[in-house]
């Protein structure tokens, strides 16, 4: 078998030391350090330990030996990457100290992770810190390290459960040792899966096949394992040139959403796919696996669809998981969510229980962790490095640093504003490409370069390449007109859009200190209850409305950015109830009846919410 790279081809990563967060996303990412990133005492267990920086002490008998790897490897990637956005060298060193002595003290066969760890699906999670790590500072070394850890794994290893998931890992380390042996291994056992897994093949894991993918029945699989294997067809695609790959992976993607996604971009997977209804929720984790996930499309095929679906998870999604205050998040979320205490999951799986309660702790601590990555990696796919110059990929306030001599400046308030204005600093004038993504949501698109107007169409969904020699002092300004969208949800009711973001209406809040010991909490509580606080939070105002059936949204500026103006009228709509009396959000009501007048509400972006009414119920129309 021949492989025929298209490395040179895609997109790279760059360095986070080479990005300077600006505006509201350094805010955001402050209020991260300040929140649960720069407190995990707050976390519990196991986020206060040594963090790889040693074997990682077992406390109680709640979880599998390989969950605290799996756990502290999510925290450590976004501990680190942090760090370098925000220039913390104190969270820098304390990753780095894991990540060297993982390096360091590597197993007998050059394997590298605990002894007591016998699968190496917690390495491929802390193989990510590595990547960060290496990024920011190139190390032979530790390429070193990596090539003889894959090397080691054999072809039964490697299509054990989610130990597939080094692929992507292999791969990386491929890519820069040239070591095509780790490519063909990497081809061979994800083409020839389905004959090593055996009678294993039951275990969720395992079942993940290109004949699973490709079978006609709607998929039913764990969330993040679909999102961590989804990214290995696009990557063995680039390895391989195998066009194959590249079917697999995009069809497999699309089919996916088309089959579960939800309004606010993500997918259900209250553990496992649920379908597109609404009152169906999507792990925290899967927020940030997907993104992740999705930027490897971007930065292969270069596609503008991939980078419209990453921001619009994080935006919505993702943010409105976790509280303002980043002190707090869900396991589970919904778009429409009435109640958040610790008997309120109304989904299948845990139900009645803290999973959609916003906590510092977790029965299972994998979203715990994984949130610490969710603003970061965004950043770190905003800006990436083409053949020929400069991808501004994902928009927000930001500096890069493309060379020594040349800084592109984004100054923008995006996803809040429409405005982007990117600005040259240069030591002298400089020829390269910078593309600019140009979103499929947005139509009637415009660009100025020191105030000349370019005249060629910005085409929805595309990237447009500006190729010129750039000065000091040159200024680009693209506008991206965001138009308001009401969309009809699966099923029944209806939903609004601007531009990258779902609008809700934020519910009246009562928010009250949650101090009960649930017995599936396995004793883990926040160290210190008054500043990080579990929470109880019950509706303190009305969100029983219907819109009518021809109902739109208008958009209003307001002191605290743009919000959403919406005619809605009262209904008769309870909190549904579980089997003890827990009072938990209910479904969708279908052609309600109004019980009174109409009055207009605001609507807020649904990643500053918590209780929300994002999916209207639509009155009945006589």
């Amino acid at each position: 078998l021949l492989f025929a790279s298209v490395n040179a081809q895609q997109w790279e990563d760059v360095s986070l030391k080479d990005i300077e967060p600006q505006g509201w996303i350094m805010e955001y990412l402050q209020t991260q350090k300040t929140g649960l990133t720069g407190h995990p005492e707050a976390l519990s267990y196991p986020y206060t330990t040594n963090l790889w920086d040693g074997e990682i002490p077992r406390m109680g008998t709640h979880g599998r030996d390989w969950w605290r790897y799996e756990q502290t490897a999510y925290y450590t990637d976004g501990l680190i990457r942090l760090g370098y956005l925000i220039d913390d060298k104190a969270m820098i060193d304390k990753a780095m100290a894991g990540i060297r002595y993982t390096l360091n003290n590597p197993l007998p066969d050059g394997t590298l992770g605990s002894p007591k760890v016998d699968i190496s699906w917690p390495t491929a999670v802390f193989f990510r810190a590595m990547q960060a790590a290496y990024n920011a500072s190139p190390s032979k070394e530790m390429l070193q390290a990596l090539e003889r850890n894959y090397e080691a794994y054999t072809i039964e290893h490697l299509a054990y459960r989610r130990n597939i998931i080094s692929i992507e890992g292999l791969l990386w380390t491929a890519a820069r040792t040239g070591n095509q042996k780790l490519v063909e291994k990497a081809d061979y056992v994800f083409r020839n899966r389905k004959n090593y897994v055996g009678g294993d093949q039951k275990h969720r894991d395992s079942r993940v096949t290109i004949e699973f993918l490709t079978a006609e029945k709607p998929y039913e699989m764990h969330g993040v394992t679909m999102c961590e294997i989804l990214k290995l067809p696009i990557m063995l695609y680039e390895a391989t040139g195998n066009p194959y790959y590249k079917h697999l992976g995009v069809s497999s993607l699309e089919r996916l959403f088309s089959e579960n996604e939800l309004p606010d971009g993500l997918f259900t997977s209250s553990e496992w796919t649920r379908g597109r209804g609404i009152m169906h929720s999507h792990e925290t984790c899967d927020a940030v696996d997907m993104s992740w996930t999705l930027g490897y499309y971007l930065e292969i095929l270069k596609e503008a669809k991939y980078a419209d679906r990453l921001e619009k998870i994080v935006f919505n999604a993702g943010m409105g998981a976790v509280a303002n205050d980043f002190k707090s998040l869900q396991y589970y979320s919904s778009v429409n969510q009435f109640i958040c205490t610790g008997t309120s999951n109304h989904n299948k799986d845990n139900y009645c229980s803290t999973w959609m309660a916003y906590r510092p702790t977790h029965q299972t601590e994998c979203c715990a962790g994984q949130i610490h990555r969710l603003m970061p990696n965004y950043v770190a796919r905003m800006w990436l490095r083409s053949r020929d110059g400069v991808v501004a990929a994902l928009y927000g306030p930001s500096k890069f640093k493309y060379d020594d001599g040349i800084t592109l400046v984004q100054e923008t308030s995006y996803p809040y504003s429409e405005r982007i204005t990117i600005r040259v600093e240069a030591e002298k004038a400089k020829k390269f490409a910078l593309h600019l993504r140009i979103p499929g949501w947005c139509e009637g698109a415009t660009l100025s370069v020191n105030g000349k107007s370019v005249q060629e169409e910005l085409e929805s969904g595309t990237f447009f390449t500006l190729n010129r020699k750039f000065a000091n002092g040159d200024c680009i300004v693209l506008e991206l007109p965001m138009k308001v969208v009401r969309k009809t949800a699966h099923g029944s009711g209806v939903w609004f859009e601007r531009g990258p973001l779902v609008y809700t209406y934020a519910i009246p809040e009562k928010w009250e200190k949650d101090t009960f010991r649930y017995a599936n909490m396995n004793g883990k509580y926040p160290a210190d209850d008054n500043e990080f606080p579990c929470w109880s939070i019950t509706p303190a105002g009305d969100w029983n409305y219907a819109v009518a059936a021809d109902e739109e949204a208008k958009a209003v500026s307001t002191s605290k950015g743009p919000r959403l103006k919406l005619k809605v009228y009262p209904i008769d709509w309870e909190l549904a109830k579980g089997p003890k009396g827990e009072l938990l959000t209910p479904d969708l009501p279908v052609a309600p009846a109004a019980t009174g007048k109409g009055k207009y509400i605001e609507l807020t972006p649904y990643g500053q919410t918590q209780l929300r009414l994002t999916v209207f119920p639509v009155l009945y129309k006589k």
